[in-house]
């Protein structure tokens, strides 16, 4: 039998056979890369979809939570200051009501407490929260409660002494008329116009001088008897209060009044009034002694308290908040 040997048409369509073949190989391999890219991507995408849903979702219940305590806070804030507040009413209307000594002074304060505790626990039950306000007697610092009229009240001069060895001051109101204080100016003020004296035991004065001018009610303050710098002034009315700790004057702010005058002197100090023939009207103000429980005046001085401490607590489902408080109505910063 004769041998059949293959011919170059046989191996030329061999191959062309193996040529595409090759090809066809290649095609798949890229084929399974772009399958491979595109299930990668699509997992990519799914995986950040996911991450948005969980970041998202992780906002959101941080700002309900966060929600949720601010207004607790809110609330409890509220009634920490009405606490405060009802309080200061409640030591300044004791102090007004003259009581006969100090024990029936800081009575009267704890019971008070005691009523405002039951009030705002009434008050506040329908919102769900559990108040609590206590004041203890020990926590109280007696004082003097200083009323009188802008004269010597009998001291055979013009000059009389309002508070001797004062620690603090608070509510310190001097309310005048006018139509009788000297009509005088800045540089004359000095010669001239009633003032009310703080000075201390190195002998460092301030002044605080009041006379009319150009229809105003003007405020100067002055140290160590040189020439006094207007701070305020406001508008004559048929009176005008001079609130000296709560820097003010009539209806307006007179920033720097007390920090200008006591509230800068160094250790206790005693409080007098000047050139009282120069001024009519009241003066009040609420002292705490450097020591012993009264100051010495020479106007009407009863006891009173100074200042207290209560203990308040508010609780919800979502907050407890609990903190001491010094309560001392009217007193500067200073």
């Amino acid at each position: 039998m004769a041998a059949v040997i293959p011919g170059p048409s046989d191996g030329d369509r061999d191959g062309r056979r193996f040529r595409v073949d090759a090809r066809d190989d290649r095609r798949f391999r890229d084929a399974d890369r772009g399958q491979l890219l595109l299930v990668t991507g699509l997992v990519v995408a799914v995986s950040l979809v996911a991450l948005v849903v969980l970041l998202n979702a992780s906002i959101y219940s941080e700002n309900a939570a966060t929600r949720g305590i601010e207004a607790a806070d809110g609330e409890a804030l509220e009634v920490r200051a009405a606490a405060v507040e009802e309080t200061g009413a409640l030591i300044d209307g004791t102090n007004r009501d003259r009581p006969a000594n100090h024990s029936e002074a800081t009575a009267a304060v704890e019971d008070g407490i005691a009523d405002l505790d039951e009030y705002l626990a009434r008050a506040y039950a329908d919102r769900g929260g559990v108040t609590h306000v206590a004041g203890d007697a020990s926590t109280m610092r007696n004082g003097s409660y200083v009323t009188g009229n802008l004269t010597a009240n009998g001291t055979g001069d013009a000059n009389a002494t309002l508070a001797a060895d004062v620690n603090r001051t608070r509510g310190f109101v001097v309310e005048v008329k006018p139509d009788t204080l000297a009509s005088t100016n800045e540089a004359d003020a000095s010669d001239d116009a009633f003032f009310i004296e703080f000075g201390n035991a190195s002998n460092d004065t301030r002044e605080v001088y009041v006379y009319e001018s150009d229809d105003n009610v003007t405020v100067a303050v002055g140290e160590n008897g040189s020439d006094p710098s207007v701070v305020c002034s406001t508008p004559s009315a048929d009176r005008v209060g001079v609130d000296l700790t709560g820097d003010r004057t009539g209806d307006e702010r007179c920033p720097g009044l007390w920090a200008a005058s006591a509230g800068s002197l160094k250790g206790p100090y005693d409080v007098s009034m000047e050139r009282t023939d120069e001024a009519n009207g009241t003066v009040t103000a609420t002292a705490r002694p450097d020591s012993g429980d009264a100051v010495g005046s020479d106007l009407t001085a009863t006891p009173a308290v100074y200042d207290a401490q209560i203990e308040f607590g508010y609780r919800t489902a979502e907050l407890r908040f609990e903190t001491a408080v010094r309560v001392a109505p009217g007193e500067p910063d200073a």
